[in-house]
């Protein structure tokens, strides 16, 4: 009778293991890279409902930029406000585009982190401009939604020859 409960229960683990859904990396990664790139077209296009919709809304909600920390989704929903309504007013910033290269991206399970360079593209008073910095963002997967927990922007180091 022992050998038999042994047997059923090391037969229950192998079904359970076996009945595992197997994560397609390839798959989250062009996901997060969707979510990656939304950003930067929903701020581009000043659409604040678009940007919160992309980003987890809570207190452990982190955001580093300018060499600040924002603490916390009331602190980094008022930083993108305040973004938007200069952008809105400013009529001599115009076509902006958002670009993401050299993405380097690692998806574990239901978190991600990345690391890009991030390029904006735009004219100022009808004379093109482009501005570059660093990525870097963690994501959670939250009922099937890659959403930012955590996104900073870093100033491009000066290279050095």
């Amino acid at each position: 009778m022992k050998k038999l409960l042994i047997l059923l229960m090391i037969c229950m683990i192998m079904a359970g293991y076996a009945c595992r859904k197997e994560i397609d990396i390839e798959q989250e990664k062009a996901a997060v890279i969707e979510v990656l790139n939304a950003e930067g077209s929903t701020y581009a296009a000043n659409d604040l409902e678009g940007v919160f919709a992309l980003h987890i809304q809570d207190d452990l909600a982190t955001r580093f930029d300018g060499g600040r920390i924002y603490k916390g989704w009331d602190e980094i929903r008022s930083l993108y406000e305040n973004y938007i309504e200069r952008n809105s007013q400013d009529s001599a910033w115009t076509n902006p585009r958002n670009i993401k290269e050299n993405i380097i991206l690692k998806v574990t399970g239901n978190t991600a982190w990345l690391i890009c360079d991030n390029i904006w593209e735009y004219e100022y008073n009808n004379e093109p401009q482009e501005s570059t910095n660093i990525q870097i963002a963690f994501f959670e997967k939250i009922d099937g939604e890659w959403k930012f927990s955590f996104n900073a922007f870093i100033q491009q180091p000066s290279v050095v020859q």
